[in-house]
């Protein structure tokens, strides 16, 4: 009997022992290669596709989830789920649009960001996996300008290899042939490798409907596009068909003259066919050769859309050897009119501003207190009960040695009464705080940004959800939680906060997050509510009059005219409402808006009214370096309408609401017979000769720079609307040049040569006709002497003096 009890006991250890290597046997064994970009490449801080291929060679299958963690930057970042059943010996491919690439291989961290839960996130086990354990993309700056080509032959646009532009010290090229084979984005955010988009004689409407809105909202929120001609363009372009500059109606030819008065070289001998063009409602031409239009554009949202009479890939344009300067002239000055409009991509990042600007004050919420007046009747009232009447009850009971309970129990009860009569708000549900910011688009959408602070009043997970192209990700860095929940300190971006899409949107989850905690979540977002402000203002005299209407339908506070680095008051507008404007100036004109400092000027907010212009003063703050920097001046106004589609799942919450509603605009302007240009009112760019690189603003005053070069080309440009033939301008002013630090020269128009100027701290130039372009560009050369650089010095400042033809 013993010896079948041995029996048993040893075959049990011996299922013990083998079970876990049987159980292993029979696991998954997953195997990960990763595709990013568009051909590899990707931009820091925009959206790309990204292609996870996994491969089950394992001999059982998986079911659960796979979690990308997509960080997008040291204090941000979601995990990313996709729902993964894969039997063995299987090969599935999974494709998403991760909206902002971060390389953590740039700061060499190597972060681990690609992971398998069988049984899925919420309560499986992670298992490991084989090849790619992160993402990994060439990744490039905004100094790289990244062009694509819809074309049926690359070699079409063999003209554009090897190009080098202007602001640009790296160009690269991508064939959207390798794009269109692995899958073309369907979100605006996945074209956000490539700064233009080229379309040569490609049929764009062969394209799904979502991925033609997904190209069309990335050229509203930034993008370049080019369409060059074709016989059937207006069909072949989709979706913007509505969009084009150009109306083509017949065919006619252009002899080489015009291509080499374009470009100035005489790399053209043959003619070129082109449309008989007619210029479309907002559009403006960017070359002419007398009635015919060579290239013209039109301003779509923040981005462009160009079109050419011509064929870009036909010969024997694409063949003739001066194609390449048309397109770097085309593409140079395509930039410069981003640039002038202030539709430029920035090198910082708007969403990380976010956090510093707008994040920091959004999550402090208001104290809560108890009014002085009910805080002394409860104090009045227990000194009654526990002095008189507790002694009088006692003494007449005969029960006065219960008082050594009774007088602690009513101080605890009176405590909890004051504290949960001032926290009631805060136990009742939680409360929520949403700032944001929006510019009014010329075709009357709303593109923004916000961020939503949660302040919990329970412990746990917290769920928002957005719907299609509004993106979603959170502030969660090394938080150590409250006194009242868990830390939620970690690593790993998917440990913190959960995404998951599906066709109507997007869910964020925040995890494991601490009673009395706040968290906060971000992101951009387009609202397709029209409206806008109606604004009719003239300035004659430094006397601003006129009006402006709300064309919104919800009301707005605290409307002003933001010009230079200054707000002009004008008053709370009602839906429809209209206010009358009669301001005195102490400039010419209206001068473009300005960045303000963050610095919030009194002490920590110790009220509401306080809280609130902390709030405001964040938002002026972000929108003077993100928001509708186009040189002009802008109206602003506050609303508290929750405008942001943000929900917050199956959690009851009070929300406060503040947005900023923005919209640039130019006034008219009635000058008198002579009048001053100051430098505020002109655009002015400093960059140096060899890399084109802004030199770094040291503080005080607001013109001294820190140059780390030996050269530097400053260009001034005076606003389009004052370069008619209404203005003659004749004399400049040029102050605040340091002679002892650099020579200064100017670049005369018509020898096409810098001359150089005085060694004197101020001078005029008695008549700057010869050195102003047409577009009204001056441009100055700095060249410190010595071969000095690393040093910090002023730019020179220009006042322009002109008169109005009578």
């Amino acid at each position: 009997m013993w010896k079948r009890q041995i029996g048993i006991i040893l075959t049990l250890m011996a299922l013990c022992l083998f079970l876990p290597t049987i159980h292993a046997m029979a696991a998954p064994e997953l195997k990960v290669k990763v595709s990013a970009g568009f051909d590899g490449k990707a931009k820091y801080g925009k959206g790309a596709p990204i292609t996870i291929e996994i491969e089950n060679s394992g001999t059982s299958s998986f079911n659960g989830d796979l979690i990308i963690d997509t960080q997008q930057s040291y204090e941000s970042g979601v995990g990313e789920v996709f729902p993964l059943n894969i039997g063995a010996g299987e090969t599935k491919t999974v494709t998403f649009i991760n909206s902002k690439m971060f390389d953590f291989n740039m700061y060499g961290m190597n972060t681990k960001s690609i992971f398998f839960y069988e049984g899925g996130w919420k309560q499986g086990k992670e298992i490991a996996h084989k090849g790619s354990q992160q993402i990994t993309v060439a990744m490039y700056h905004e100094d790289t300008k990244i062009i694509t080509a819809f074309t049926d032959n690359i070699d079409r646009l063999s003209a554009l290899k090897g190009m080098r532009l202007t602001n640009y010290p790296n160009v690269q090229m991508i064939d959207a042939s390798k794009i269109a084979s692995v899958k073309l984005p369907d979100e605006s955010a996945g074209w956000g490798p490539t700064d233009t988009i080229i379309i040569d004689e490609y049929p764009i409407a062969d394209m799904t409907t979502a991925e033609q809105e997904a190209l069309l909202n990335w050229v509203r929120s930034g993008g370049v596009i080019i369409f060059g001609g074709s016989d059937h363009l207006t069909v072949e372009s989709g979706v913007f068909a509505d969009y084009l500059p150009l109306t083509q109606t017949t065919s006619t030819t252009i002899g080489p003259e015009a291509f080499i008065i374009w470009t100035g070289i005489e790399g053209f001998d043959k003619e070129v066919t082109i449309a008989q063009s007619e210029l479309n409602a907002d559009a403006k031409v960017i070359y002419a050769d007398g009635p015919h239009i060579l290239a013209a554009s039109k301003p779509l949202g923040k981005g462009m859309v160009v079109q050419t009479s011509f064929s870009l890939g036909d010969e024997p344009f694409s063949k003739m050897h001066g194609a390449h300067t048309v397109w770097k002239k085309l593409l140079d000055t395509v930039d410069q009119s981003m640039m002038t409009g202030g539709m430029m991509p920035y090198y910082n990042d708007p969403v990380e501003s976010l956090r510093w600007t707008i994040g920091n004050s959004n999550e402090l919420f208001p104290s809560f207190k108890v009014s002085a007046p009910l805080l002394f009747g409860v104090i009045l009232i227990y000194i009654v009960i526990i002095i008189p009447i507790l002694y009088l009850v006692l003494k007449r009971k005969d029960k006065r040695e219960h008082a050594w309970w009774i007088i602690p129990a009513i101080s605890v009860a009176v405590s909890v009464f004051i504290f949960a009569y001032g926290a009631r708000d805060r136990i009742g549900q939680a409360q929520i705080q949403q700032t944001s910011v929006f510019d009014v688009s010329g075709d009357g959408t709303l593109t923004g940004y916000f961020v939503e602070s949660i302040l919990t009043n329970k412990a746990g997970d917290f769920v928002f959800s957005v719907p299609l192209e509004t993106t979603l990700s959170t502030y969660t860095p090394y938080s150590m939680g409250s006194i009242f929940g868990p830390s939620r300190m970690s690593t790993n971006s998917h440990k913190r906060a959960i995404l998951e899409k599906d066709a109507t949107g997007s869910k964020l989850s925040l995890r494991d997050i601490g009673y009395w905690d706040v968290a906060s979540v971000y992101g951009q977002t387009t609202l397709d509510l029209k409206g806008n402000y109606d604004v009719k203002l003239t300035v004659k005299d430094k006397q601003l009059t006129g009006e402006i209407t709300n064309n919104f339908p919800f009301p707005l506070k605290d409307v002003a005219i933001w010009s230079g680095n200054k707000q002009i008051e004008i008053g709370d507008l009602g839906p429809g409402e209209t206010l009358k404007v009669n301001e005195t100036l102490t400039t010419s004109t209206l001068l473009p808006k300005r960045s303000v400092s963050n610095v919030y000027s009194g002490q920590m907010p110790v009220n509401t009214d306080e809280l609130m212009e902390m709030r405001k003063r964040g938002l002026m703050s972000f929108s003077g370096d993100f928001i509708n920097s186009q040189s002009k001046p802008a109206i602003i106004g506050y609303a508290d309408t929750q405008l942001i589609p943000v929900k917050l799942e199956k959690i009851k919450a009070t929300t406060d609401a503040l947005t900023m509603i923005t919209q640039p605009f130019t006034p008219k302007i009635e000058f008198s017979d002579s009048f001053t240009m100051d430098a505020e009112m002109m655009e002015m760019k400093l960059l140096s000769e060899k890399y084109n690189m802004e030199p770094h603003l040291t503080g005080y005053p607001g013109n001294m720079y820190y140059f780390d070069e030996e050269s530097y080309v400053q260009t001034w440009k005076i606003p389009e609307e004052y370069m008619g033939n209404g203005f003659h301008w004749k004399s400049a002013d040029i102050s605040k040049i340091q002679h002892q630090l650099y020579n200064l020269s100017i670049f005369n128009q018509t020898t096409q040569q810098f001359e150089q100027l005085k060694s004197e701290r101020k001078q005029t130039i008695d008549s700057i006709r010869p050195y102003l372009s047409e577009n009204g560009e001056l441009k100055f050369h700095l060249e410190f002497t010595g071969g000095q650089r690393g040093i910090e010095a002023q730019a020179p400042e220009i006042k322009l003096h002109g008169e109005v033809k009578k």
